[in-house]
């Protein structure tokens, strides 16, 4: 029987807790694995010597983070990273837009909220920013998804506790998505609270800065059905990882070109807060920082001036 182990680092636990979504089958995993650790599900301080399947999620925001992935890797046989934090860095990868004291004040030092102290016994050190698991270690397979979705888990986690690689959708959000583009006139970027989108038509044709074209599916592009414009949660698609020139915000600005036929400089004065609104889930990847056209060198660099 598999020894499985499973790691929640700096993250809502949220993947961790999609694994329920197996519903039944959780008893199938269960016939095929043998858990070994898991903080969130057990009290197991210590990750065993003899691994055969790590399940990581979250990204690597402190020291002991750190030393935890690097154990699990020496201990597993294969390593798994587990939803949009341990694959592209998540949500703490935004944390590299502030310093690590800016950080730690706001949240210790908040005068409204008679906090006057910053912790510093038995706290891991807060590193100066966070990492995906694949940047520090050598990771096997990626599983991204903020959380996995269940449908797309039962037809990926199993067989790769089999053995298997499962052929699956490698499309992005847009590619699942029902509405449709029409005509579009006077274009200009909406924030999601202003107005009410129009059913059925594509959100980024009437303003709202939809991810879905530049975001790996498998969700069922169950936000954009309900109005919700794609915030990009599911990490990069694939053409924008496979291609050293592209990259979420250079391919989005071409994107509302073709549909607009708008110059791209006024195209990117309408664009706001572009590490909240076009990297939020990627800031902490050294994949998208590193490409020649991304944008997130300069913005950390205007972040530290």
């Amino acid at each position: 029987m598999l020894k499985l182990a499973t790691e929640p680092l700096a993250s809502c636990a949220g993947c961790h807790m999609s694994i329920l979504d197996l519903h039944e089958d959780i008893l199938e995993l269960l016939d095929k694995v043998e858990l070994v650790y898991s903080p969130i599900l057990m009290d197991v301080k210590e990750p065993p010597e003899e691994i055969d399947v790590a399940i990581i999620g979250g990204a690597i925001r402190n020291k002991e983070n750190m030393e935890r992935v690097k154990k699990l890797r020496q201990r597993a046989k294969i390593v798994i990273a587990y939803g949009t934090c341990a694959c592209f860095g998540g949500i703490s990868g935004l944390s590299i837009i502030h310093s690590r004291n800016e950080i730690l004040e706001g949240v210790f030092t908040d005068p409204a909220l008679a906090k006057k102290e910053i912790p510093k016994e038995d706290v891991p050190d807060l590193l100066y920013r966070g990492y995906a698991v694949g940047d520090i270690i050598k990771v096997d397979y990626y599983i991204t998804g903020c959380p996995p979705k269940e449908v797309f888990l039962r037809k990926i986690l199993l067989p790769l506790l089999d053995g298997n690689v499962p052929e699956l959708s490698k499309k992005s959000v847009c590619s699942e998505c029902k509405r449709t583009m029409g005509q579009v006139k006077d274009w200009k970027v909406k924030r999601r609270n202003e107005g009410i989108p129009e059913e059925g038509k594509c959100l980024l044709g009437q303003g709202y800065l939809c991810l879905g074209s530049v975001t790996f599916g498998r969700c069922g592009a169950v936000c954009t059905e309900h109005g919700i414009p794609c915030h990009g949660c599911g990490g990069p698609s694939l053409d924008v990882l496979r291609e050293p020139c592209r990259d979420l915000y250079n391919i989005l600005v071409m994107r509302i070109q073709h549909l607009t036929e708008l110059p791209q400089k006024e195209i990117e004065k309408e664009i706001y807060d572009v590490p909240h609104t076009i990297y939020p889930f990627v800031m902490g990847s050294k994949i998208m920082e590193n490409k020649s056209v991304s944008k997130i060198p300069d913005i950390i660099k205007e972040r530290h001036l």
